[in-house]
């Protein structure tokens, strides 16, 4: 007799809800439509499997994934991660395999080959794809759920994506604090730089300048070394000096601080927040770019608390002044972190997977944000991304483009 497997999409339709879908599956709050799952071990895809899977291996010296694939899970990029996390997952054989924003964050080749995996793997296994943007579903899984607001409904159509429209927001673009420091083009340029770790060849040969006013988007497939190449830009890799790298106007390694750095650079990615726990409030989050913190350890002046009142404006987001960042939805703490991050009109801005977990139309109102910075201010963008998001304007883009002797960056002007 051929057994029958259970192959659900679930959609979820605000992605901050992952978390109370994931309980209510575990303590069988859709019973009957998940009571199949008592019998079975559940093997869990997720960021916080994968995190935990990584203490296991610094605390216990667990091998798994090293004797798999040649390197342990800490020292791979996030997308390389997902994929060895997930051939040594399915090495278990699990019978349900429960897949949470598995594609996210992962390039087109090894969206491919991950698709093609869990395809083959379909046929002895129950899977449960967990997404939250329209092109993360899995065309081979037939059942078609969506989870919002704590019910779990079957779809009746194949719905897309509802189209987005961010209402314009009259609140100007806050002049900065303080008389703005002028560079003189290139803002950052990198000449023939290279970066190897062991006899590995990660980055080969990089040119790159980037001048003021430009919103450049810079991608390549994991592992190609764009976090490596953000490094050396915000003073945290020391392979940057001894290379021919000039930040606003100054050689790398001249004498200059990562606090100089830290100066000129606003920075935001995802994992700045992952550990944040305090019960600060929103406004408070944003006074804290002033001080270069993640949240506020000082006593900010008025000027500072007026000014982070006009990105609250500018943001759309003045009405959770007062509510603490660790209650908002994911999509509005990234819009506060960004507004942070703008606070001082530092000269460069960059933005690491800024998008990354949200759904659509979250990913829509970031984008709409972004796009109003680089088109109303001064500040030279750097956008990363696995995905090119629909609605984003960049002028330039930046590929990073993997070879046997590292990767090669390929310069694309978009006007």
């Amino acid at each position: 007799m051929t057994h029958k497997y259970h192959h659900w999409n679930i959609k979820l339709d605000n992605a901050p809800e992952r978390q109370p879908l994931m309980t209510g599956l575990f303590d069988k709050k859709y019973i009957p439509a998940f009571l199949w799952m008592e019998e079975y071990k559940v093997h869990i895809i997720s960021p916080k499997t994968i995190l935990k899977f990584i203490d296991e291996e610094l605390i216990h010296d667990n091998e798994d994934i090293l004797i798999q694939n040649g390197q342990t899970l800490n020292s791979m990029s996030s997308g390389e991660r997902k994929q060895a996390f997930l051939r040594y997952t399915l090495s278990l054989n699990p019978v349900v395999l429960i897949l949470d924003h598995l594609l996210d964050n992962l390039d087109t080749k090894a969206r491919e080959r991950i698709i093609d995996l869990l395809k083959t793997h379909s046929n002895h296994s129950n899977i449960i794809n967990i997404y939250s943007r329209e092109n993360d579903r899995l065309p081979f899984l037939k059942e078609q759920f969506t989870y919002q607001k704590g019910k779990l409904e079957k779809k009746g159509r194949d719905k897309k994506a509802d189209h987005f429209a961010q209402a314009e927001n009259q609140h100007p673009l806050p002049d900065p604090l303080h008389k703005l420091p002028i560079f003189d083009n290139p803002l950052v340029s990198f000449n023939q730089v290279s970066v190897s770790y062991l006899d590995k060849c990660i980055l080969k040969n990089i040119s790159w300048v980037i001048n003021k006013g430009q919103f450049w988007h810079l991608y390549g497939p994991n592992g190609s070394g764009k976090t490596t190449l953000l490094t050396m830009i915000t003073g945290d890799n020391p392979k940057a000096y001894g290379q021919n790298i000039k930040l606003f106007g100054q050689q790398k390694g001249s004498g200059e601080t990562i606090w100089d750095i830290k100066q000129k650079v606003g920075y935001f990615t995802t994992n700045m927040t992952f550990q944040f726990k305090r019960r600060q409030l929103t406004r408070e989050m944003i006074i804290s770019g002033f001080f270069d913190s993640v949240g506020l350890y000082h006593i900010p002046s008025d000027q500072q608390t007026k000014l982070a009142n006009e990105w609250l404006n500018f943001i759309g987001l003045s009405h959770l002044a007062e509510r603490p960042f660790i209650d908002l939805s994911m999509c509005h703490q990234r819009m506060i972190m960004i507004a942070r991050a703008m606070v001082k009109h530092p000269p460069l801005l960059i933005l690491d997977e800024a998008s990354v977990d949200l759904d659509d139309e979250s990913a829509a109102q970031m984008i709409h944000l972004i796009n109003r910075i680089a088109h109303e201010g001064e500040t030279t963008i750097i956008y990363v991304s696995h995905r090119v998001e629909p609605g984003l304007s960049p002028t330039n883009s930046f590929e990073l483009v993997p070879g046997e002797g590292g990767s090669q960056g390929i310069v694309h002007s978009l006007k």
